[in-house]
């Protein structure tokens, strides 16, 4: 048995992934030791094409890394929507002491990343 697709102007899609800004974050004050948590991220979408794709996550010591992954799907009618959207993740709180999150907001004039600093006391 075969079976076949076609799709339209499949020539003219462009498709990419995009790090999206981090516009604010809610968490606990404060986590204890061996405890999972749920970390509530809200980011801009900038338009209709933007599709959520994933978090990116990177433990280095007692700091996380954390940015938003969106797959662009650009077939030239993207519209700007600068819509917010909301997504999560579990943090395991293993290390006892204080814990430093830096979520990515983007570049400054500079090109520097910038990021939003939570400190967190695992207790």
């Amino acid at each position: 048995m075969t079976f076949s697709c076609s799709i339209d102007n499949e020539e003219n899609i462009n498709s990419y992934i995009e790090v999206l800004p981090i516009v604010s974050v809610s968490m606990p004050e404060y986590f204890e030791h061996g405890e999972t948590y749920q970390i509530d991220i809200t980011y801009l979408a900038p338009t209709n094409c933007h599709y959520f794709n994933d978090i990116y996550y990177d433990l280095e010591g007692n700091t996380s890394h954390v940015a938003i992954l969106n797959t662009v799907v650009d077939n030239g009618n993207c519209e700007t929507t600068n819509l917010e959207d909301q997504t999560s993740f579990n943090f395991e709180a293993n290390t006892i002491g204080l814990h430093i999150f830096k979520f990515w907001q983007g570049e400054d004039e500079n090109g520097q990343d910038m990021y939003l600093l939570m400190e967190v006391t695992v207790e």
